[in-house]
């Protein structure tokens, strides 16, 4: 699969909150500055002698250029806070996505980031739970695999009683040591990772 590629605008509804947020805080800061110039010039102006009647044609004559400047602005202020928030949750995405196929089972290849990505640090972390996954779990499945095969002659042999005590004791011993090592394994995976 093609991790690499975009194909959705809007990757996941917390980035939308993120994107409507950031809006929210630009068009309110940009509204808050408007009226602050307008109110201070206005008082400039009123303060110079210049007649109301005049002081309302300059601003209703500068009213519509503002507005089709702000959605310039603004559409260009959307479009920026899209690239930056796909920075945020396109790894975040795609990390998802390596985690679910690697929960089903399925192998998976290293986690690149893309030029750009925002989130540090994130394809190492992956990198090795992934490593250290494999090597744990398919060393274990053999070993559990030969274990559980061992102890099913053991209970056959148990149950017939064809196996002398030493014999028993012995075999039992072996498991024990060999389930031990598993887990030192596994343990050693966990270890490395904190």
């Amino acid at each position: 699969m093609g991790f690499g590629r975009r194909r959705i605008l809007i990757i996941h509804g917390l980035q939308v909150q993120l994107i409507i947020a950031i809006m929210g805080l630009i068009i309110g800061v940009s509204l808050i500055l408007l009226a602050s110039i307008c109110f201070i010039l206005y008082d400039q102006l009123i303060s110079s002698g210049i007649s109301q009647q005049l002081i309302g044609k300059i601003f209703s004559s500068t009213t519509v250029p503002i507005i089709v400047i702000g959605i310039i602005i603004f559409s260009a202020s959307l479009w920026a806070v899209i690239l930056i928030s796909h920075k945020i949750y396109g790894p975040l995405y795609r990390l998802s996505r390596y985690i679910k196929r690697i929960s089903n089972g399925e192998k998976t290849k290293d986690f690149e980031l893309r030029k750009g990505d925002a989130i540090n640090g994130l394809k190492e972390i992956y990198n090795e739970l992934r490593y250290n996954l494999e090597k744990t779990l398919h060393y274990n499945y053999n070993e559990m695999v030969n274990i559980f095969s061992e102890l099913e002659n053991i209970l056959d042999k148990l149950y017939n009683k064809e196996i002398p005590e030493r014999e028993l004791y012995s075999s039992l011993q072996n498991i024990c040591n060999r389930t031990a090592k598993a887990l030192d394994i596994t343990s050693e995976a966990i270890d490395e990772k904190k």
